[in-house]
């Protein structure tokens, strides 16, 4: 068998294989993540490691809170919780993006991510998928002169971390993608089908 079609039989198999482990390997690190945080306190106070009971209970303390906060107590409680970060600072930041980027990812009223851009790299000649969060930034057009839109541009396959990037209009080309067509895009590390790029 000649070299050429062994190199085709490890392309092909290239392709169908790397999309599958990327998605185990992202599945993985999540389950480990998510799993530890009360998994690992768990596992310090009986001295047994249960893997995925961190998890379970994780998942039971979400879906708690959400049956406690649709009451009038826990409404109250909510926002005594609410009233309390906001009157620190760095925490009143962190704890309002965290809110609308769960609230955006659940399909909320509330929009962190507002549409879909590409943003171009370095020489012009390939692009970055990001979502414009802000439509002006008054600072950064009196310094560059034009308008300009902020622009998150997530990192693969972990959406949540990237680069915030301030973008002249002019250079964000618009994209008829949705914003969770763009998490699915990113996620799947661009192997996600139905959607075309122009």
């Amino acid at each position: 068998m000649s070299a050429k079609r062994w190199r085709r039989y490890f392309v092909t198999g290239l392709v169908i294989v790397a999309p599958i482990g990327v998605t185990l390997a992202v599945l993985r690190w999540l389950f480990l993540t998510l799993d530890a945080i009360l998994g690992q306190p768990l596992q310090d106070i009986v001295g047994v490691h249960v893997p995925g009971l961190g998890l379970l209970l994780l998942v039971a303390a979400v879906f708690a809170a959400g049956w406690v906060a649709s009451y009038a107590i826990g409404r109250q409680l909510l926002s005594w919780w609410t009233g309390l970060l906001a009157r620190v600072p760095l925490l009143r930041v962190l704890h309002t993006t965290l809110t609308q980027l769960a609230d955006t990812l659940g399909g909320g009223e509330r929009r962190l991510f507002l549409r879909t851009v590409l943003v171009p790299l370095p020489g012009g000649e390939s692009y970055r998928l990001g979502w414009v969060t802000a439509e002006d930034n008054p600072a950064a057009e009196r310094a560059l002169g034009e308008p300009c839109l902020n622009v998150f541009v997530p990192a693969t396959p972990n959406v949540t971390t990237g680069l915030v990037l301030v973008v002249p209009k002019s250079k964000a080309r618009p994209i008829d993608m949705s914003v969770e067509e763009g998490l699915h895009f990113v996620v799947s590390a661009g192997t996600a089908r139905g959607t075309k790029l122009p």
